[in-house]
């Protein structure tokens, strides 16, 4: 079932008027790309007992000798990924630990698990009280424990516990800056690794010497595991060099907090051991499985669109970028695409804001915004741009759909698409002109997607 995800459909519906169609068919798409990636849903799919193996996907672990069965979830669909591993373990579970943002909803495991609430995207004492209670119960599991561990996106900001000499204000501030210069989650998780406690493989370190299965639901462009939530139970191949290049590549080096640079530094000179490589002896007890990503959205979503009548093609499952680049490209796509009436365009991945205005706004809206400056006459031809998190920056929107109509708006408003994205204010352009996509906190993260549809021959506003 999708239907309800989005919550503002009459609104949407009623500023595109004629073409409530065409845009119903976007909204649907969008609700079914969600639902496929439900984590509970997941889990149970992927998670099997069998006897006495426990299988994930290809990987399985023998449960002869183990004594103790804990499941610890952490991220922002950590609550349903708890739940789906609970149905297919039962009683087993000796322990449950969940991780997620205040405000999940914590229904799924309320009275089978202890709830942890932290903070997302910064951040905060309840993240630092979060991440040490959790290290505390994991050094008291024993060789006989396996640990279910379930990993989604926002788990770096949800399990700061910063190293040895950094403060919980220095690793908000450099992940402020970093966020704010627009740098890609690979790179920002690459100087979070390397000053963490947890991060780059440290927690599979505090995990020993139990067996682990980690089941991961990837929020990052490739699905690289050791970057979803920065990979605490996976090798990491950055260094510190690495780390120290990306603060200086994004002109933030020289205001990073001192601390930040000295730990750098001194990592850089080998006076601080690295973060665990490929090979550690660490990991020989660890077991990692992707379970699910964007691609599990995008392939649902094509399914659905060529039910509905559509031919439908997926573009890219790791787009990367900065958002206002990949709108202005996508954006002339759509124009383009009205030469092949009823044809979808899909693609995920998660592109970048550099933050140069006082506007508010999230990655989604920018790119739609953008999007949107290049789609004068596009008339039979909408774009849709969502976190599937259903949370786009800090803002109540999930992301935003776009078509002429808006143009149409703006202009009777007097305000221009042009300075609303030069001010990084796309979230006041679609609250005063419409367009906006309203899903609330998903409970799911695979990352964002954008949908390009043009309308099918038989339905366009003229006949197509």
């Amino acid at each position: 079932m999708t239907a309800g995800i989005i919550k503002n459909r009459g609104e949407i519906l009623r500023v595109f008027g004629s073409r409530q169609e065409l845009v119903g068919d976007v909204l649907e798409l969008v609700e079914v790309a969600i639902s496929a990636v439900e984590p509970a849903g997941l889990v149970g799919r992927k998670l099997r007992l069998s006897g006495q193996t426990l299988r994930a996907g290809e990987a399985s672990v023998s449960l002869e000798g183990v004594r103790g069965v804990w499941v610890v979830s952490v991220g922002k669909a950590a609550p349903g990924m708890a739940r789906g591993a609970l149905e297919v373990l039962g009683e087993l579970v000796e322990r449950c630990v969940v991780v997620a943002p205040r405000g999940s909803d914590f229904s799924p495991v309320m009275g089978r698990a202890e709830m942890l609430p932290s903070s997302h995207p910064i951040p905060d004492e309840s993240g630092l009280r979060a991440s040490y209670k959790l290290i505390e119960m994991l050094r008291g599991a024993s060789r006989d424990t396996l640990i279910v561990f379930l990993l989604s996106g926002g788990a770096s900001a949800l399990l700061p516990a910063p190293a040895e000499g950094i403060t919980l204000e220095d690793e908000a501030e450099t992940t402020r800056l970093l966020l704010e210069a627009g740098a890609t989650i690979t790179e920002l998780n690459t100087v979070r690794k390397h000053v963490s406690a947890v991060k780059g493989g440290l927690l599979a370190k505090a995990m020993m010497p139990a067996r682990v299965l980690s089941l991961i639901i990837s929020d990052v462009p490739c699905d690289r595991m050791d970057v979803v939530g920065s990979g605490p139970t996976t090798p990491d191949p950055s260094t510190f060099r690495d780390a120290q290049e990306v603060l200086v590549r994004y002109g933030v080096w020289e205001r990073a907090p001192r601390r930040v640079r000295e730990r750098i530094e001194r990592g850089v000179a080998g006076l601080v051991e690295e973060t665990p490589k490929p090979g550690d002896p660490i990991f020989s007890r660890v077991t990692n499985v992707i379970i699910g990503g964007v691609g599990e959205a995008l392939e649902a979503a094509a399914r659905r669109a060529e039910e509905l009548g559509y031919r439908a093609s997926i573009l890219s499952r790791c787009f990367e970028g900065e958002a206002s680049s990949l709108g202005l490209f996508l954006g002339s796509v759509a124009r383009e695409l009205q030469r092949s009436p009823g044809t979808v365009y899909l693609a995920g991945g998660e592109s970048t804001v550099r933050v140069v205005g006082g506007g508010r706004g999230g990655r989604n809206q920018e790119l739609a915004l953008a999007a949107l400056t290049k789609m004068d006459g596009c008339r039979n031809a909408l774009l849709a741009a969502v976190g599937t998190d259903g949370v786009d920056g800090p803002t109540d929107a999930a992301g935003a759909v776009v078509g002429e109509e808006l143009l149409a708006l703006a202009e009777a408003l007097r305000i221009r698409p042009q300075d609303y994205l030069r001010a990084n204010d796309s979230y006041t352009f679609f609250r005063l002109v419409g367009g906006h996509i309203v899903t609330g906190p998903t409970g799911t993260n695979v990352g964002d997607v954008v949908f390009i549809v043009s309308a099918k021959a038989e339905s366009g506003p003229e006949g197509g």
